[in-house]
């Protein structure tokens, strides 16, 4: 999950200081967590240009079992994808936007194109 804050700082403190979660990622106006169920949180500072896309709330990533798959049928559906797959450690990624406008990201199994 992944949310954007104009008072990152303030958020950070909520997330580590008075909930307790542990900080797992810190890099510039990006603050990683790992929620007690293994769930990732990742808070967005203003200057984070990457991520500037993140206006209508909180952004839930949805595990899929084959992130191919699931990608061609929701393009068959026509789902609007935004930007480009993103890859790491034999993942995949891609956020889209919801019939209702609300952004949300695949992620599950995949390679990058090259190694497929």
């Amino acid at each position: 999950m992944g949310i954007r804050s104009g008072r990152l700082d303030e958020t950070v403190r909520l997330f580590r200081d008075v909930i307790g979660v542990p900080v797992t990622r810190q890099a510039d106006d990006l603050v990683g967590f790992r929620l007690a169920d293994g769930t990732v949180l990742e808070l967005y500072g203003p200057g984070d240009a990457f991520h500037a896309f993140f206006k209508t709330g909180p952004v839930v990533g949805f595990r899929v079992d084959d992130f191919d798959a699931t990608r061609r049928a929701m393009i068959a559906a026509g789902i609007g994808f935004i930007g480009d797959v993103q890859h790491a450690d034999g993942e995949s990624w891609q956020h889209f936007h919801c019939p209702d406008g609300t952004i949300a990201e695949i992620i599950g199994p995949g390679a990058p194109p090259a190694l497929r």
